[in-house]
């Protein structure tokens, strides 16, 4: 046998005992020895001999009597720690996970990984380091969370992990025929899973849908990422690899890491500097095989082959758009694709071409510096693909965003369609030609219009760096809040000015500037934090205040859009905040139901403190008080006014929200008492000279919502004891 063919067989046993299930280890057998049945019956002999080495550590439960170092862990029913062994979960190259009982100080299963035997080299164990660093960084609903980690008696380190239990992402959605557009539902979650880690500095670096496990709770798809193992830090590669193929996946070769039919260029390269746009690749390949059925590579083209030839595949071979890749398959397979996705294959087709080809194979980008920068801007688009909105991956031709202007706007469309054409009758080819001329001198002076509104704003920052506010705002003022520029620097001078305002009592005009603010920020920075959903209470407070219900509906269906898909339970707790400050139609409560659900369940999990569950409590409180559901919304504000840890602006508020909810209920009394305290509660807040310039933990704008729902508990109640004289500084 040549050194090459050893090294083959070598390479094949890997993968093959790597395989948790004998059928898959025959399937990958089967094709790889297709044309060498010597070389198969050498494999299938080891794989004899491994599969009885591994027996002999496994024993029944009551064999074990002695003490702990004196068996094998990892035995069925042996104990490592508060853990009893159940059952072997699955196998990777240098770990294996087994589903186990937690004893005590509660009873519940998990999955706890630990180090094979032999396998305990320097290496490994800092790679297995790595992968429970990066678990136990993260605190994300779809992502798996560490309980624990420790060593067993013969020093070999472990973690326990939350039990995942779920399938594989696209076997979830075929079995469940998924549409493509909950397809995209789903797949943003993910890509919101993938942000957190990168923002908690770490990238995956195997993103594939065996990865991405969904169950379904309450009849919602819940997703999950797993699997750290070869997971890097940011700015510090902790991999370690060893050189190898496992399964289809290669680990090692010059900081090559990842599964082939997944991997980014330059993963396959082995750059040591690979970044956090890796990922975004690989939720681009994930993307594809959601919604065409394949992956760009097929996964067999890799099996058996040098890995010289699985880099030039990679880095060279530019793949199929998926339209494409689904019209290339057989007429059967189309067939079956399209009815898991709840459509026929024409329908499907269709579905693809265009937006869905453009965002996938913009992720999929040979270069890094042309994929979508994060995981969220990836999302951000997939988003705008829901909404019938202009996608960034596709050059914004006339004709393409009128479609999309038409799908969002049909009966203007249709009403439009019956004037032109009744207009373009009556007009000769010599009108038509001025139309079109004086349509292109429209757009030239376009162009110089937003060039001239982008210079005011440097203008303005310069002006607001000296403190000159007053000039700052008079350029400003110039810029139409539909016109304003979407970037960083237009968000900090809209948002300098507009605090400018609030200070000196002139919320109408501080509404104003607020509004840009968000419409410059809202397309520009699109990752999922609290930081970034708090710039919505500014916003909120003084126009719902002083701008009626027009502008804050434009305000609140801007908000919604925004963040409506997050998994982020502070950003949804402040979103509702924002979102309620008025009554709402069903539409618009029904867009803010998960997000209330997401709050109230880390309300249960107690995932917050004591300061956040108290607001997270008021939040939902008034969600249900929307909805009309008055008895669940009174349980939680009697627990929010109950929460040890007040503060006077949320008691207050909660009062008046509370005396509209015994209104509904039909006890008027309770109801007057509480609006009478509440209101006496804000007095007494904007009887301070200091309320406008209040940083945390109370806010300025907390005080202005008081305001809002004040004003309507009033009229609900109807029972106003006296004007609102008493408010000092009320707005102009």
């Amino acid at each position: 046998m040549s050194n090459r063919d050893s090294s083959v067989e070598k390479l094949l046993f890997a993968a093959a005992s790597s395989l948790g299930e004998a059928k898959e280890r025959w399937e990958l057998l089967d094709y790889a020895c297709r044309d060498d049945e010597e070389m198969r019956r050498r494999i299938e002999e080891l794989l004899e001999v491994q599969t009885v080495a591994d027996t002999l550590f496994e024993f029944e439960p009551e064999v074990q009597s002695g003490p702990m170092e004196d068996v094998e862990e990892e035995g069925m029913g042996a104990h490592i720690g508060r853990y009893r062994l159940i059952t072997r979960i699955g196998a990777g190259g240098c770990g294996t996970v087994y589903l186990a009982q937690q004893e005590e100080p509660v009873r519940r299963k998990v999955a706890l990984k630990i180090i094979k035997l032999g396998m305990d080299t320097k290496a490994v164990i800092a790679r297995f380091g790595l992968e429970r660093q990066a678990l136990a960084q993260m605190d994300h609903p779809s992502i798996a969370r560490v309980l624990e980690a420790g060593a067993t008696a013969s020093g070999r380190p472990y973690f326990v992990m939350e039990l995942v239990e779920g399938e594989r992402i696209t076997d979830f959605c075929d079995e469940n025929r998924f549409s493509i557009r909950q397809r995209l539902e789903l797949f943003v979650q993910v890509c919101y899973a993938i942000q957190h880690a990168h923002q908690k500095g770490i990238i995956h670096r195997d993103i594939k849908a065996s990865n991405i496990l969904v169950r379904s709770s309450d009849g919602v798809p819940v997703p999950k990422v797993i699997d750290f193992g070869i997971a890097k830090a940011t700015g510090e590669d902790l991999s370690m690899e060893t050189t190898g193929v496992l399964n289809g996946h290669i680990t090692g070769t010059a900081g090559m890491a990842g599964t082939p039919s997944y991997m980014s260029p330059e993963q396959a390269r082995g750059d040591a500097d690979v970044d956090t746009r890796c990922d975004v690749y690989s939720l681009g390949v994930l993307l594809y095989e959601l919604v065409s059925g394949r992956t760009p590579f097929d996964p067999k083209r890799f099996v058996g082959v040098s890995i010289e030839e699985v880099r030039r595949t990679i880095q060279e071979e530019q793949p199929k758009p998926p339209s494409a890749a689904f019209k290339s398959a057989a007429l059967e397979e189309r067939a079956k694709i399209a009815e898991a996705r709840g459509a026929n294959s024409t329908t499907l087709a269709k579905l693809l071409a265009g937006d869905l080809d453009w965002i996938v194979m913009r992720a999929m980008e040979k270069e890094p510096l042309r994929r979508y920068d994060t995981a969220t801007g990836l999302a951000m688009d997939v988003k705008r693909v829901l909404w019938d909105q202009p996608v960034l991956a596709r050059p914004p031709g006339r004709g393409y965003l009128l479609g999309k202007w038409v799908r969002r706007n049909k009966l203007i469309f249709v009403g439009g369609c019956i004037a032109f054409f009744g207009l373009f009758a009556g007009l000769g080819i010599s009108t038509l030609m001025y139309l079109k001329e004086r349509e292109a001198r429209l757009a030239e002076a376009g162009l110089l219009q937003k060039a001239e509104y982008r210079e005011q704003i440097a203008h303005a920052a310069v002006e607001i760096k000296y403190e000159d506010f007053e000039g700052a705002d008079k350029l400003l003022a110039q810029v139409p809040i539909e016109q304003t520029p979407s970037s960083l620097e237009a968000a900090g001078a809209f948002q300098a000015v507009a605090e400018w305002h609030v200070r000196a009592g002139r919320l109408p005009q501080a509404a104003s500037r607020f509004t840009a603010m968000i419409r410059a920020l809202s397309s520009v920075d699109t990752s999922d934090l609290p930081s970034v959903s708090m710039s919505l209470l500014e916003v909120a407070a003084p126009v719902a205040y002083s701008g009626g219900a027009g502008p804050y509906e434009e305000f609140r269906q801007l908000a919604i859009r925004r963040f409506d898909m997050t998994a982020n339970a502070a950003v949804a707790e402040e979103t509702l905040k924002a979102c309620l400050l008025m009554p709402a139609d069903e539409k618009t409560l029904k867009s803010l139901a998960p997000l209330a659900a997401i709050v109230e369940q880390a309300i249960e999990a107690k995932e917050g403190n004591d300061f956040w569950n108290a607001w997270a409590l008021f939040a939902v409180s008034l969600f249900y008080y929307r909805t009309g559901e008055y008895p669940e919304a009174a349980r939680f504000a009697e627990q929010c006014l109950a929460n040890s840890n007040q503060n006077e602006v949320r008691t207050a508020s909660m009062l008046i929200v509370y005396a509209m909810i015994e209104e509904r209920l039909g006890d008027s009394t309770k109801a007057r008492a509480a609006l009478i305290e509440g209101r006496a509660g804000a007095e007494i807040g904007f009887s301070r000279d200091d309320w406008t310039t209040l940083n945390g933990p109370v806010y300025w704008f907390d005080w202005i919502n008081t305001l809002v729902l004040l004003d309507e508990a009033e009229r609900v109640i109807d029972s106003k004891v006296e004007d609102l004289s008493w408010f000092g500084q009320h707005p102009s």
